[in-house]
């Protein structure tokens, strides 16, 4: 489940930076600002600003302090208008250990077999108010934009 996330969301930049809209593509506004959940800065979070009007999302990842930046497809800020904003958390994958080709582990991955990483069960510890089912809208204006996002577990 989390490799598919993964998969899914390295695909999507992949796409977002690879079709354009032309040269200079529509009229952006620069956006960043802190996400925070509880009053704590949220960090490896994606940001996601989906225009109302239909077109291309500009996403940015949370820093250590919660500070985010937004890019669209090679250039930084959004699409001048209303946007559906969500937040999801970014898992880090871990580590995974070396292992020979003659252990138990190895074969069962080699013939199939679901190892516990493919099992692992992910769960969003941001309420779905701010991602699957995002109640938070807000305006891009040309020129610069501040805006935070304070979000609540509650």
């Amino acid at each position: 489940m989390v490799r598919l996330f993964a998969c899914v969301v390295a695909c999507s930049l992949v796409c977002l930076a690879c079709i354009g809209c032309g040269p200079d593509g529509p009229e952006l506004g620069t956006v960043s600002g802190k996400v925070t959940m509880d009053g704590q800065p949220l960090t490896n979070a994606l940001v996601t600003f989906q225009p109302e009007a239909g077109g291309r999302a500009s996403i940015g990842k949370t820093d250590a302090n919660g500070q985010y930046t937004l890019v669209w497809v090679e250039r930084q800020g959004a699409v001048i208008g209303s946007h559906k904003v969500s937040v999801t958390t970014i898992k880090e994958s871990e580590t995974v250990a070396e292992m020979s080709s003659d252990s138990d582990a190895y074969m069962d991955q080699a013939t199939g077999d679901a190892s516990a990483y493919d099992k692992a069960e992910v769960t969003e510890p941001i309420p779905a108010r701010y991602n699957v089912s995002t109640e938070l809208v807000k305006e891009v204006k040309a020129g610069d934009n501040t805006i935070d996002l304070e979000l609540t577990s509650q």
